[in-house]
């Protein structure tokens, strides 16, 4: 008997596998397209390391912008604490400007003096140049005098007191600071001669400080010519404005600390990034260890061992490809078994009869003349065997063919009551022939189920068959049909003898048999070689369908086809 496992579920595709091993490889222009390894930890290192720059960019930026501006703060906190000791009463130190104020306007009177006096001795010297040409007659001999200049003292030399301030706190801030006074000019100053140093009341940080203000810019330093920090800071006694304290550094002086931590930072950015490299190495390998398994265990399969396994170590994607390369092994060694079954179950189907054919041509050739009832009943026989290898070649060419035609055909609706019938009447006198009472009951209202009206016929006319032929002299075959849960559901029942639980879950492979020896004793009622059944259950299913059996030992088994409704 070739009854099966219920296929409720429509039978997976699975493709053949070819063997690639000695096919050859594409040709890569780049190391990095010949290694999966490679790739993994160059893309990661070349990733973590622009990530990592930019921030170091970022950083870095935030770092330089906060420590200009904090060193800002402190040369305008510095320039304050100096005017502050400064413009002490207590201090003394206003007296070293109203020093400078008093020499200040001494040197002025000398100068207005020293031009009047200039004037006035040009003005003799060409009257009596005047009189000299006079008498000489000889204009060209008159001589121009210069005015005699006079050298301006120091103010270093003799403000020594706010020089020596101007020092200390340069020495305490690391920059240079000089004293102006209250319009500009240098007083003092702690690296340069004030004499080389021009008035700064036109520079932005003076100007503030002049108004009252402490303030800072940074801008080109005239004596050289370096970007530089200022700030300034006024002195003031009450209302009195006494001078201002600008305070200066190189901008790259100032950033000698930030160019230290832009060093660590470059440190720690390449230390990062060997770090990165070294997890990308270890992640690739990770990566490709199971790719690489699995490389190997597709080799070994190609060379005929079935038996491989990979380990599924994770659960993500890699994990998934390997339980599928397991699956698909699986399937394979499943598939070639069956496939070695077949042949060994079909050898063995077609040798029985054609032993048989063998042993009663024999026999006739000795019993033709002496029994003639006898011979022909070989004869018959014969025939019988004849006809019973023609069944089971056409039955493993419809196998054959349907499973290479993996297609669907087309669907169309079928009028599945006309179609009941028309298999009952095509069965009923099978049915009679063996003793057994064939009914067929199918509602004219039937919605018309989808597929090939042929395939579906003939699916139907095997379970016909089957249930026939292991029904009973006396027994009961029907044929029913009802619409359910939007399908179209027709059952194959009988009252034979049934079929274990334990057999059920193989009753639609081929050439299995739950009554191996009833099969054989047919005696040319149905082919007996486990086929028909499998059969039934490709044409099912390439229509759409599902097929599935019910059955109780000794009682009966049902055969149930499920088909879509148009």
């Amino acid at each position: 008997m070739t009854r099966s496992t219920s296929a409720q579920r429509p039978p997976s595709d699975h493709g053949s596998i070819s063997a690639g091993h000695n096919q050859p490889r594409a040709k890569s222009r780049w190391p990095w397209q010949r290694s999966l390894q490679y790739r993994i930890a160059a893309t990661y290192g070349a990733l973590f390391f622009v990530v990592l720059l930019f921030l170091a960019i970022w950083i870095g930026g935030v770092i330089y912008r906060s420590y200009l501006e904090a060193r800002q703060q402190d040369l305008v906190l510095t320039a304050f604490l100096a005017a502050n000791a400064l413009e002490d009463p207590l201090s003394g130190y206003g007296d070293e400007f109203a020093a400078y104020e008093r020499s200040e306007s001494e040197d002025e009177k000398d100068k207005e003096a020293d031009t009047d006096k200039a004037q006035n001795k040009s003005s003799d010297d060409e009257s009596e140049d005047g009189e000299e040409d006079g008498e000489d007659g000889d204009p060209q001999k008159a001589e121009s005098v210069a005015p005699v200049a006079t050298a301006q003292p120091t103010p270093a030399a003799e403000l020594p007191r706010l020089q020596q301030v101007a020092q200390t706190y340069a020495g305490d801030a690391d920059a240079r600071v000089t004293i102006l006074d209250h319009q500009g000019d240098p007083i003092a100053d702690s690296q340069y001669n004030t004499g080389r140093i021009d008035n700064q009341q036109g520079q932005p940080e003076v100007q503030a400080a002049l108004a009252g203000d402490q303030a800072s810019s940074i801008r080109k330093d005239p004596l050289t010519g370096e970007r530089t920090l200022f700030a300034a800071a006024p002195i003031q006694q009450g209302a009195k404005l006494l001078g201002v304290v600008q305070i200066s550094q190189p901008v790259n002086e100032a950033m000698e600390g930030v160019r230290q931590i832009f060093l660590s930072l470059a440190a720690a950015l390449l230390s990062a990034l060997i770090l990165a490299g070294v997890v990308g190495v270890w992640m690739g390998r990770r990566l490709v260890r199971p790719l690489r398994e699995m490389e190997t265990a597709a080799m070994a399969v190609a060379e005929g061992d079935l038996n491989q396994q990979v380990v599924a170590r994770t659960d993500d994607e890699l994990g998934a490809l390997a339980r599928a390369f397991n699956y698909m092994v699986n399937e394979v060694r499943s598939h070639i078994e069956r496939q070695q079954l077949f042949i060994s179950n079909a050898s063995h189907e077609l040798r029985t009869p054609l032993t048989n054919i063998k042993l009663r041509s024999e026999a006739l050739r000795t019993q033709l003349d002496e029994n003639p009832a006898l011979a022909a009943r070989y004869a018959d026989e014969i025939d019988s065997e004849a006809d019973r290898l023609i069944r089971l070649a056409n039955d493993l060419l419809d196998l054959s063919r349907l499973e290479a035609d993996g297609s669907r055909p087309p669907a169309r609706p079928i009028d599945m009551a006309a179609l009941l019938h028309e298999a009952g009447d095509v069965m009923q006198l099978r049915a009679q022939r063996v003793g057994v009472t064939l009914e067929v009951s199918a509602s004219p209202d039937l919605p018309p189920a989808l597929g090939s009206r042929d395939q579906v016929e003939a699916a139907i006319i095997n379970l016909m068959d089957n249930a026939i032929k292991y029904t009973p002299p006396g027994g009961r075959v029907w044929l029913e049909a009802e619409a359910r849960n939007g399908r179209l559901e027709v059952r194959v029942s009988d009252t034979g003898m049934g079929i274990p639980a334990d057999e059920l879950p193989y009753i639609f492979d081929r050439f299995y048999r739950v009554d191996k020896v009833r099969s054989r004793q047919e005696n040319g009622v149905g082919s007996g070689a486990g086929i028909g059944l499998s059969i039934a259950k490709q044409l099912v299913e390439q229509n759409g369908g599902q097929i599935w059996a019910e059955s109780i030992p000794q009682q009966g088994t049902t055969f149930v086809i499920s088909f879509r409704t148009a």
